[in-house]
């Protein structure tokens, strides 16, 4: 097996927890990051870092796994954009 680890950090900020699910929004952010379909996604870890301003802060860190050996089908994600 050849296996791709990554892991990446976003930075999330709430400025109304009446038109916010924080699920959702941790499922919508970990789709946006998967290009093949067998690519594992998971939220490892979300930080709580106060307020600024009135707005919840964040960081999500989100942890992918590929598998370069079995892909799967490229997904057409519309929150990734592709080189020339």
């Amino acid at each position: 097996m050849n296996i791709k680890k990554n892991q990446l950090y976003v930075e999330l900020e709430i400025a109304n927890w009446d038109n916010t699910d924080l699920t959702s929004t941790l499922d919508e952010m970990c789709y946006s990051h998967k290009e093949y379909e067998n690519d594992v996604i998971e939220v490892h870890q979300v930080v709580d870092l106060g307020k600024h301003k009135g707005k919840s802060r964040y960081l999500i860190t989100i942890n992918i796994t590929r598998d370069l050996d079995n892909l799967g089908e490229e997904i057409d994600n519309p929150y990734i954009v592709k080189g020339p």
